[in-house]
């Protein structure tokens, strides 16, 4: 072993054997091995409703200190928190799809579909693909800034070449940047377009006949592609305007395809005019509406509404990582990315955390960025806060997000998770009542103390992550197992 082999292993054996490792230990994995920890500082009390007592006291009666998971939904920030998230959103789906969890089971029966909309073309780029070349074009032609208009590579899914530009001065950094920016307006066009126009006229009926029998469900997620735009993955699904009345015979499944694809061509948004120019936006050429399937497979689960809830709970834990870029904003935290009219003292005035000429970028998205935050700076568009999303190159909506009659929320499955853990731990101090928890907790920071802290948290998350694989097995097998002993009965 090297001499810093030795001194890492000496720190590792310095803080395994120190008196607090224990309980410090079971904090860990009892927050799932989180990357990323807040600390707590304060009293905890558990009291039993029925006579009043407190039954369990964190710490030595005095201030004790919790470590408590982020949250944050990003698999890159903190793989096990991401992980709640995105089981939790795949239990919102689904149960948009298959009933539970308060959602009747009725919505199997109703008309809805899986959409996906895209950005359109700033410029060309290089492209995924193994069974045809990249951008095929005879004579051998350059562009206007010399630079070749074709490419005759084959570029697999792991080339740092896809989502490049062939040629930087031809793709539209600033109207790339402006669609971003103004994605989450051309949701809500499309949405409020197709509700009120395109689904009325695909059922041949009038607005006011559509709207007093249908109403308009919806769960999205924005994912990136390799070329620093958003797309949308949707469920749209179409339901009665109040539970328990009957379905229209008009509105039937094949009502969404005709709609979506009428819709999208019409929605555009207009951006302010100003010294950058003005851009009308509108959605890409490449529309994908899939109908999501009501018949039940074999096993009785509904068929697809797995599988969707999987493809949409996968992106919710992803930013813009698969384009190059850094995962926090630029901007000054001071003074938030104004600069103070070259004042501040802890950018010099230029409004930047750090310099764009040392992030570690792809060329890119470093451009993608650059054009982010100088547009911020002009007056007409700085409503689209554009410096404060520079990192994800203009766009600041929400990652999921869905229509409030479309599932349940995340706010109850939380509450449902948490009640479940409650009555554990009644049951465990044998509490007669309800448990109340007394608590006066303040912010004490975050993360870990060092390196090797983090080290081993990191390792107690690779055991946790084996653990439950190694149970997702075994209970497949006796599922397995059973099935079989059913079949031979």
């Amino acid at each position: 072993m090297t001499e810093r082999e030795w001194a890492d292993l000496g720190r590792w054996f310095e803080r395994m054997t120190a008196p607090d490792y224990p309980e410090w230990e079971a904090g860990v994995r009892r927050i799932g091995g989180c990357a990323h920890p807040i600390h707590l500082a304060g009293t905890v009390r558990l009291v039993d409703s029925g006579t009043g007592s407190v039954v369990h006291e964190l710490g030595d009666g005095g201030r004790t200190r919790l470590m408590v998971p982020c949250g944050n939904r990003r698999r890159q920030w903190c793989a096990p928190c991401s992980r709640v998230y995105q089981w939790d959103t795949w239990h919102l789906v689904k149960a948009g799809l298959a009933g539970g969890k308060g959602v009747p089971e009725s919505v199997t029966d109703r008309p809805r579909a899986f959409v996906t909309l895209t950005a359109p073309s700033f410029g060309p780029v290089h492209a995924a693909s193994t069974d045809r070349v990249c951008h095929p074009r005879r004579g051998g032609h350059e562009c206007e800034h010399g630079r070749p208009s074709a490419c005759w590579e084959r570029h697999p899914d792991g080339d740092d070449l896809i989502g490049q530009p062939l040629c930087g001065g031809c793709f539209d950094y600033a109207g790339a940047v402006l669609w971003n920016a103004h994605a989450g307006r051309l949701w809500h066009r499309f949405t409020d377009l197709m509700r009120r126009q395109e689904l009325p006229r695909a059922a041949g009926v009038s607005r006011r006949e559509f709207a007093g029998s249908v109403r308009v469900s919806f769960v999205k997620v924005a994912e990136y592609q390799r070329r620093g735009l958003v797309h949308f993955h949707a469920v749209v699904r179409l339901d009665p305007t109040e539970e328990g009345e009957t379905f229209p015979a008009w509105a039937g499944h094949g009502l969404i395809d005709p709609a979506v694809r009428r819709t999208v061509p019409l929605v555009r948004v207009v951006t302010p005019d100003g010294p950058a120019g003005q851009w009308e936006l509108g959605w890409g050429s490449q529309v994908d509406v899939q109908p999501i399937p009501v018949n039940v497979a074999a096993d009785g689960e509904t068929d697809g509404a797995g599988r969707v809830a999987a493809y949409i709970a996968k992106y919710v834990t992803k930013a813009a990582e698969c384009t190059g870029t850094v995962d926090r904003p630029l901007y000054c935290p001071d003074c938030r990315g104004s600069g103070l009219a070259g004042a501040c003292p802890r950018c010099d005035g230029s409004g930047l955390r750090a310099p764009l000429s040392d992030l570690r970028v792809p060329p890119h998205a470093r451009t993608l960025i650059g054009t982010a935050w100088r547009l911020g700076g002009v007056p007409e568009l700085r409503p689209l806060r554009l410096r404060r999303w520079a990192h994800q190159f203009g766009y600041g909506g929400h990652f999921s997000s869905k229509s409030r009659s479309y599932s349940t929320t995340m706010t109850a499955l939380r509450a449902a998770r948490a009640a479940f853990r409650s009555e554990q731990t009644r049951k465990r101090l044998g509490i007669t009542g309800d448990l109340v928890v007394s608590a006066d907790l303040s912010f004490a920071g975050s993360g870990y103390a060092d390196n090797t802290e983090r080290r081993i948290a990191e390792n107690i998350r690779r055991d946790i992550a084996e653990n439950r694989e190694i149970a997702r097995e075994e209970i497949a097998h006796l599922e397995a197992l059973y099935a079989d002993d059913r079949g031979c009965g």
